[in-house]
C-alpha cells in the first residue's frame, strides 16, 4: 500500500501540536495500532518543536509517505533545498553550529523511530526526517488494489 498526506502550517507552537494530532489521526485511519498512532503524535510534536524553534520560516510542512509498513515523515520548512553538494557527501560536518542540537533531537526522535535524519542548511532552513514501522511487520490491513 501506499499513502501520502502533507499538510503545511504557520510556523508557531500551536501549529505544531494540531500537526501532530492530524498526523496520528491520519495514520489512525489506516487500522494502524493505538500505540503506532500515538507514537506518530509524540514525534512530529517533537520535530515540529524543534523546528519552530530552530527555523525562520513562516511556514513549516508536514508529510506522511507510507510505503508498505513503514511510514517516512518529512518536517521541514517550507522551501528546504539540500545543496547538491551535501547529497553525496553523507551526514552533515558536526562542527557546525547546529551539531549539539541536532544529535540532541535525533536521540530524542530515535526513541520511538529510525532512520532519524535532522538537518540544517545554508539558508538556516530545517529538515527533520524519520520513519515509525506502522504495523509491526504486518502488511496493511486494507483491500489489495
Amino acid at each position: 500500500m501506499e499513502f501520502s498526506w502533507a499538510l503545511t502550517l504557520p510556523r508557531e507552537q500551536s501549529s505544531v501540536l494540531l500537526a501532530g494530532r492530524l498526523a496520528g489521526a491520519a495514520v489512525i485511519a489506516l487500522s494502524v495500532s493505538p500505540s503506532a498512532a500515538a507514537t506518530m503524535r509524540e514525534n512530529v510534536q517533537v520535530g515540529g518543536g524543534y523546528l519552530v524553534a530552530h527555523s525562520n520560516a513562516p511556514f513549516f510542512r508536514v508529510r506522511l509517505g507510507v510505503r508498505g509498513t513503514l511510514c517516512q515523515v518529512d518536517i521541514t520548512d517550507k522551501d528546504f533545498v539540500l545543496a547538491a553538494s551535501r547529497k553525496s557527501e553523507g551526514p552533515p560536518d558536526d562542527r557546525d553550529e547546529h551539531a549539539a542540537l541536532r544529535q540532541l533531537i535525533s536521540r530524542q526522535l530515535s526513541v520511538r523511530a529510525d532512520r532519524v535524519e535532522v538537518r540544517h542548511n545554508a539558508h538556516d532552513a530545517v529538515l527533520l526526517r524519520f520513519q515509525i514501522p506502522l504495523f509491526q511487520g504486518q502488511p496493511w490491513p486494507g483491500p489489495e488494489f
